[in-house]
């Protein structure tokens, strides 16, 4: 059975909080440790409005 792990980032904390270009770099430093290839697909995360709040993708937990 193929198990993976989900690695996503919002845009926008719970207070209000913007994402910083210092979370994406290590979201895509965590993504590279995971195993992420530059072929693997990112998801968008949405709100109930279809605004797309975050992105997301899964990790190879043996890698």
């Amino acid at each position: 059975m193929a198990i993976g792990l989900k690695l996503d980032i919002e845009f926008e904390g719970p207070e209000g909080q913007r994402a910083t270009f210092g979370d994406l770099k290590r979201f895509v430093a965590r993504a590279e440790a995971g195993g992420c290839k530059d072929e693997d697909e990112l998801r968008l995360e949405t709100s109930e409005n279809d605004e797309t709040t975050g992105i997301s993708l899964f990790l190879d937990p043996n890698a």
